[in-house]
């Protein structure tokens, strides 16, 4: 067999393979550096995280057992067995009896916003991260051990707000929405799109500013306000794109006649029935009553027709941080002066209670509300107070106080604080 000679290596091809060796070892380095895996921090569980039963009776004195801050949130924010705060760039899964870091996610960007998902399944923590394009760097963690289960990235307002039922995750931000399921794949994009793929997939409407959301089941409930509009609007849309791959938009009405006042406020929606706040700023529309009228919740079919109105003690502008709670059939939110009880399957509301500083939870079957003085201990079915539990909370300022609970510990959030109790 002949001997074959090798190719002569002139100097400019040496020249021309370094240069190219170069460019890769430069781009790989450049790649490297603004990476997200460089610029992240993540210390995983220890061990397997123990189970938190769920409380079968209410102490009758509770003592604080431990304090932290979380910007990120303006309620506690639950996983299976942990509390979850975040702040500046960190989030960390908590010890519910201790406070002790159990595990901890920190990038070099600003969290917007976190919310513990779907606790009785996946049992994940979306945190939703600032970047150039907004807060839409999402990253998934396991609830329990906060190993990174996945991410998505892309456009979002400056600020958002996470909610989420037992399917769906709605970011929402003052001029678009997006919604996710547990694989944070994308559901609907709503509102401002820079670079639509497809024309016509979204309902005509244009300039609109959204206030508030809500998700039920496969349907979203939006508080808006677009060009146009005389006054606000509620919209409800389909979580996913329909068959044609177009948002499904339900129904689409404005319901106040006017905008002088501070918008309604969605607080609970199910498969059969969305509630609204509205502080009575502005007359509902159709106007049969000029000028202001008394606070209430008023109830719309998922479709967002409108089927009943309840009057409640209320603010014009219920405060900024008051969020509503849903618990077993319960949701809570609080008005500025009362605590209304709503039936989340019907969105009537049941009772509410004057008195109380924000909404709550449920446990060992009674409803915890905060008070100026503690926590109301109620009979969840009539609102009816049982006893007090003496609860003093240093530096309270007017600001509402959310609570949930966690096994046998009741976790509140006042402000940027997140406090837990034990009994005592």
């Amino acid at each position: 067999m002949a001997r074959l000679t090798p190719e002569r290596r002139t100097p400019i091809d040496l020249a021309v393979s370094a240069a190219i060796v170069a460019v890769v070892l430069i781009v790989g380095v450049v790649v490297w550096l603004n990476s997200p895996v460089r610029h992240t921090d993540s210390v995983q569980a220890a061990g397997a995280v123990p189970s938190v039963s769920a409380a079968t009776t209410v102490p009758d004195r509770v003592t604080p057992l431990w304090h932290a801050r979380s910007s990120a949130t303006r309620m506690p924010a639950l996983s299976r067995s942990l509390v979850v705060t975040a702040d500046a760039g960190t989030v960390e899964g908590r010890d519910p009896t201790t406070g002790r870091q159990v595990w901890r996610y920190q990038r070099d960007l600003p969290v917007c916003a976190i919310i513990a998902a779907w606790p009785s399944s996946t049992n994940e923590v979306l945190a939703a991260y600032r970047n150039s394009r907004g807060c839409g760097e999402i990253t998934a963690l396991d609830g329990s051990s906060g190993h990174r289960e996945g991410s998505r990235s892309s456009e979002a307002d400056g600020r958002v707000t996470l909610t989420s039922d037992s399917g769906y995750v709605v970011s929402q931000g003052s001029t678009r929405l997006e919604t996710w399921g547990s694989n944070l794949v994308r559901g609907i994009e709503y509102g401002r799109i820079e670079a639509p793929v497809k024309p016509d997939v979204q309902p005509d409407r244009h300039g609109c500013r959204l206030f508030s959301s809500i998700v039920g089941g496969d349907r979203i409930a939006v508080i808006e306000r677009c060009d146009g509009d005389r006054g606000y609007r509620l919209t409800v849309l389909g979580a996913v794109l329909n068959k044609d791959e177009q948002v499904q938009q339900y129904g689409s009405s404005v319901i106040t006649d006017g905008t002088d006042g501070p918008p309604p406020v969605v607080v609970s929606m199910s498969t059969s029935a969305i509630a609204v706040y509205d502080g009575g700023a502005n007359p509902p529309a159709p106007s049969t009553t000029p000028g202001p009228v008394p606070a209430a919740i008023r109830q719309f079919t998922t479709d967002g027709a409108p089927s009943a109105n309840n009057s409640v003690d209320g603010d014009t502008a219920p405060p900024a941080n008051s969020v509503p709670i849903a618990t077993t059939g319960l949701t809570t939110y609080f008005t500025g002066k009362a605590t209304v009880v709503v039936n989340t399957s019907t969105g009537r509301p049941i009772y509410q209670v004057p008195g109380a500083i924000g909404a709550g939870d449920l446990m060992g079957g009674f409803l915890l509300l905060p008070t100026a003085t503690g926590i109301s201990v109620r009979d969840a079915a009539n609102g009816r107070e049982v006893r007090a539990i003496p609860v003093t909370r240093e530096g309270r300022d007017d600001q509402p106080v959310n609570l949930r609970v966690l096994g046998d510990t009741i976790v509140e959030q006042r402000g940027d604080q997140v406090t837990a109790y034990g009994r005592a």
